[in-house]
């Protein structure tokens, strides 16, 4: 077995202990929807939205939307009587591209 030597260096463990926890909650059918369906409207969306486009409640959606943010992967703005959810780090994006060319293999 031959082992190819790489010219790229290892990502150093802290930076690796910064980003699990992000990957770790970001792992999960529920968010990774939510992160898709955001990424595909390219524009902050409503809690409506986006429990119209994963198809499921309203809490279970909340809970999920709490926790992402909470993360730093989404920020919440108000606007009016209505709280709109974007992509607050675009990095994250990159699962989606894993599981897309995942899927597609």
């Amino acid at each position: 077995m031959s082992t190819a030597k790489s010219n790229k260096t290892l990502i150093d463990m802290e930076t690796l202990e910064l980003v699990a926890p992000i990957i770790r909650n970001a792992a999960h059918p529920v968010r990774l929807r939510i992160l898709d369906f955001l990424q595909q409207q390219g524009r902050p969306c409503t809690v409506t939205e986006i429990t119209d486009a994963t198809n499921a409640g309203q809490a279970i959606v909340s809970q999920q939307l709490r926790i992402l943010k909470d993360q730093g992967v989404l920020y919440a703005k108000r606007d009016g009587n209505f709280v709109l959810y974007d992509i607050a780090n675009r990095s994250v994006l990159l699962l989606l591209d894993c599981i897309r060319e995942h899927k597609d293999a």
